[in-house]
């Protein structure tokens, strides 16, 4: 039976269910089929009670486009998981200050920085609990993050059934895309206690496919919940996305959907290849990045090459061009797309949070210069100096003007004087953007009042001139040791890696991270694998011929594999710079093909 025929008898029969869809099979045409057809066939009695459909996404890029596909229906609330949780939960404030009691005492015994919490929390809050998306906790104060509003949620649900029952009635609906990423607390939250206190009034549709799981915090699989039966299996097998050749591989990669091209759509052939390079193996006693050293050029040679008989071939890697380059570490794309030392400097300052402080610029010095994302609308803050340059070069004098007046100090620019002073200015600096330092950029543009710092930023600056060894707090004094260093660090770069980390966030290089494409795909893909740049996160060697021991990796490995393969459209090449063995080859000629296996 088609998908979408088993979905519409489960709602009928009140059955809550798992969509399991494959890569490229249309997984979100169907979420919106399933809606569109609750609408048509349920509406009028939704509106009638005062009730509402509910559909949860993963970003906000995802809810935007749900709701544009849905036309903006009011008997619709969509909205991402942190949304709804805190929507669901908020009103509660006695009982939410009961819970966060609780979580408090459990970071006082957990927390790696117990100090930062104090025990009895319950007799001093005096305000409402509140959620700050930007990532702010403090509990003395009431403000909660994401992660608390996962774990309050769940306990809010398991506690108070008043509460699940409450949501019961308002939401008989409950469709839930990308379920795989979902935190499996969540998971727990709605399953065992949101729908089993509503089994006869409440349906609940996972949409997804765990085969796509990348993110570690979320569940991935859900069988347990279908082998309970709590949860009715669905299948979608269709493949719109992918040529023959590329269907067939993902096929051999995983082993609980067969994919099939429908009959609809027109059959590429198209092709796969495996290349391995041979490299020379590591001298006994040789340290590890002593080898990494030695093997590096040989290793650039290999990729270089092959590039460039791709593009030979048609392929085009140029910023415009159809074909994508997918490479698994951040600190590699950040190489390869020319600002590694920008990359280092934040990972040095924020480890972990590298890339959420740089390329997604939750970072007041990344957002000065590049702009930032609206966490609400996801749409793109043009507030960096990377913008009025774009303005500038694309002839958008208005947008010039307007950025001129709101972020620099401009009040009024009508008279010719003015304007000249204005092309002169941005002509330096588009000089100095490509000469000068991020320190000589950064003083051009104050001196020249182009765009003024953000008060956050003037304050960072502020304090990075207070004498280190007055602070008597010694966590403040490290932090303030770090932030002065990583300001020296990052004013010292050239300005050219801030212009190559624009280009590479506005997705205009041929470079990605695995990580970065879910849900994207381009007309020929070059994946790039390498087990000595994330060893301790992937193996590819070891997921090859299965003797990795560690089961998250082994599964980490294995998903970004197939979503990194799965976004070819027509031509895929696997380019192996860390050498497979005989064992990992034999796998890799079994689901590739001998005439498809190259070694460099």
């Amino acid at each position: 039976m088609v998908a979408i025929e088993q979905i519409k008898k489960h709602i009928i029969e009140n059955k809550s269910y798992v969509l399991e869809a494959g890569a490229g099979s249309g997984k979100t045409y169907t979420l919106i089929q399933t809606i569109n057809h609750v609408l048509a066939t349920k509406g009028e009695s939704i509106k009638l009670n005062n009730q509402k459909i509910v559909c949860i996404t993963y970003t906000n890029v995802a809810k935007n486009e749900i709701i544009e596909r849905l036309e903006n229906n009011p008997l619709v609330i969509v909205s991402t998981i942190h949304e709804f949780l805190w929507d669901c939960i908020k009103r509660f404030n006695k009982q939410l200050i009961t819970e966060l009691d609780v979580l408090n005492e459990f970071m006082i015994a957990n927390s790696k920085k117990p100090e930062k919490y104090k025990t009895g929390l319950k007799d001093r809050i005096k305000t409402d609990v509140k959620y700050d998306d930007s990532g702010y906790r403090d509990f003395e104060q009431g403000s909660i993050h994401h992660d608390d509003v996962i774990t309050l949620s769940l306990q809010m649900f398991k506690n108070y059934s008043t509460l699940t029952q409450i949501l019961g009635q308002k939401y008989p609906y409950i469709f839930i895309d990308e379920y795989q990423d979902t935190a499996s607390e969540t998971v727990d939250a709605i399953v065992n206690y949101l729908l089993e206190r509503n089994k006869t009034k409440l349906l609940i549709g996972f949409y997804g496919d765990s085969y796509q799981k990348i993110y570690d915090e979320g569940v991935g699989s859900l069988q347990t919940y279908i082998d309970s039966n709590k949860l009715e299996l669905v299948t979608k097998d269709d493949n719109y996305r992918s040529s023959e050749n590329v269907v067939n591989l993902l096929n051999n990669i995983r082993d609980n959907i067969i994919q099939k091209i429908p009959e609809s759509k027109e059959s590429l052939k198209g092709s796969v290849q495996f290349i391995n390079c041979i490299n020379a193996p590591k001298q006994l006693k040789e340290k590890v990045a002593d080898y990494k050293e030695r093997i590096a050029p040989k290793k650039d040679s290999d990729y270089n090459s092959v590039v460039s008989s791709l593009e030979k071939n048609g392929w085009d890697f140029s910023e415009l061009g159809d074909d994508k380059i997918l490479i698994i570490a951040n600190s590699k794309v950040a190489e390869r797309a020319g600002f590694l030392n920008l990359y280092k400097i934040y990972t040095k300052r924020y480890t972990l949070g590298a890339k959420e402080a740089l390329l997604k610029r939750e970072n007041i010095f990344s957002s000065y210069f590049m702009g930032s994302i609206d966490k609400k609308t996801s749409k793109e803050r043009e507030t960096g100096i990377e913008h009025l340059v774009s303005f500038w070069e694309d002839k958008n004098y208005n947008r010039v003007i307007k950025y001129l007046k709101q972020q620099g100090s401009f009040s009024s620019l009508t008279n010719h004087s003015d304007k000249k002073e204005i092309e002169s200015k941005l002509k330096e600096l588009i000089t100095l953007r490509k000469t000068g330092t991020v320190q000589d950029v950064f003083d051009f543009c104050q001196e020249n009042k182009l765009s003024l710092p953000s008060r956050k930023l003037q304050k960072f600056i502020e304090k990075l001139n207070i004498d280190i060894t007055t602070i008597t707090d010694e966590d403040e004094k490290k932090r303030a040791t770090k932030n002065k260093v990583f300001y020296d660090s990052f004013m010292l770069i050239n300005y050219n890696e801030i212009i190559c980390a624009f280009k590479h966030i506005q997705e205009q290089t041929s470079y990605s991270t695995k990580h970065g494409t879910k849900g994207e795909e381009y007309r020929n893909v070059l994946v790039v694998i390498d087990d000595t740049s994330w060893i301790a996160k992937y193996n590819f060697e070891k997921f090859f011929n299965d003797t990795d021991d560690k089961e998250d990796r082994k599964l980490r490995t294995k998903n970004l594999f197939y979503v990194s393969c799965s976004r070819a459209k027509e031509n895929l090449v696997v380019l192996a710079l860390s050498q497979m063995g005989d064992s990992a080859m034999n796998k890799i000629t079994e689901w590739f093909g001998v005439e498809n296996i190259q070694t460099e």
